[in-house]
């Protein structure tokens, strides 16, 4: 309790003072993927900032290197908030380089996906640290797609960090309790902000922890790969993953440019729909109630994914059945939409 009212007091402070010097400001109006989106433009981005800043009190300088590939991130997220990288395809250039030096030096592996031909590729260095680049790259930017509606993406990481916490404490796997909980508490303090649409993640915030949240799942994975099936994993970072993937065939489809914003995801759909459908005048909680919605919809997915955490086949129909999903409501949506 006194940690919570610790980050929470440290993110209030951090608004204030960004409000204050006008630093960090979201971009609305530069920002392709958000304009559709009605939120306040006078929001900063101070989520991952909080959280970046909470994280190393937790750290406590144990770890350099995990710290040097948040930064890392962070930055690059930041010349993207900032307008001063607004090139998505120079972001994905500087997140690889640093990326891949990080699987290097931090000796980042996947250990198996439970297919024979592909674990016997990985046991090449050289497949297997580009492997490890294209999960957390996907997954990178899959999270920055989902941001722009409150709740989503911050809600999808404590969801994410729940799963594998309850997992490894029902059957006694291996896992840092400490450091899972301490984000835990200061993902919960900024998930409150942003439920109210005070402060957003930003670029900066949404690199940075999701590329945290997908070196630990693959660590977890790693340390528990004969507990666990590589599948959970999968089962509970999908709907970024499929976010990202669904984006760029779409994009091939319509003939778009992939370094496009595309403004057709399930999350504005799902927006549009509420704002043409539901009586709510208020934008933030139009906002909100969006992502709360999908959300509640990720936990379920989520349960049955802990529930046959070491069953793969299973696993691989919870994943199948949650792709069906996003596929069914997206038509369905878009049908009622262009309508």
């Amino acid at each position: 309790m006194i940690n919570f009212l610790l980050f929470f007091i440290i993110h209030y402070l951090i608004i204030f003072l960004l409000n204050k010097t006008s630093c960090l400001i979201d971009q609305k109006k530069v920002s392709a993927h958000k304009k559709k989106i009605k939120t306040s433009k006078k929001t900063p981005l101070a989520s991952g900032l909080t959280f970046l800043i909470c994280f190393t009190f937790v750290l406590g300088g144990q770890n350099y290197l995990l710290f040097v590939g948040l930064m890392s991130l962070y930055l690059i997220g930041y010349l993207s908030d900032s307008n001063l990288l607004p090139s998505p395809f120079k972001r994905l250039v500087l997140q690889t380089v640093s990326i891949i030096f990080f699987i290097i030096v931090y000796e980042l592996t996947i250990k198996t996906i439970s297919i024979g031909l592909f674990d016997r590729l990985l046991v090449f260095k050289t497949f297997n640290i580009f492997f490890v680049l294209i999960c957390l790259l996907v997954l990178i930017n899959g999270f920055n797609f989902l941001d722009g509606i409150n709740t989503l993406v911050i809600g999808n990481f404590i969801i994410c960090l729940l799963a594998i916490y309850f997992v490894s404490k029902k059957h006694n796997l291996y896992l840092n309790f400490y450091l899972i909980e301490n984000m835990l508490i200061i993902l919960l303090s900024v998930f409150l902000y942003n439920f109210f649409g005070k402060s957003f993640l930003g670029d900066s915030g949404t690199y940075c922890i999701s590329f945290l949240i997908g070196v630990l799942c693959i660590k977890f994975a790693y340390e528990n790969f004969i507990k666990v099936s590589p599948y959970f994993i999968v089962s509970i970072l999908w709907y970024p993953a499929i976010e990202n993937l669904f984006s760029i065939l779409r994009r091939i489809f319509f003939k778009k440019k992939l370094s496009k914003a595309d403004n057709w995801h399930l999350h504005h759909l799902i927006y549009f729909f509420i704002d043409k459908h539901v009586v709510l005048k208020n934008g933030i909680l139009k906002n909100t109630l969006t992502g709360l919605i999908i959300n509640s919809y990720i936990i379920v997915g989520t349960v049955l994914s802990i529930t046959y955490y070491n069953n793969t086949i299973l696993l691989s129909w919870v994943i199948v059945l949650n792709i069906f999903v996003y596929l069914f409501a997206y038509m369905y949506l878009y049908r009622s939409i262009i309508k």
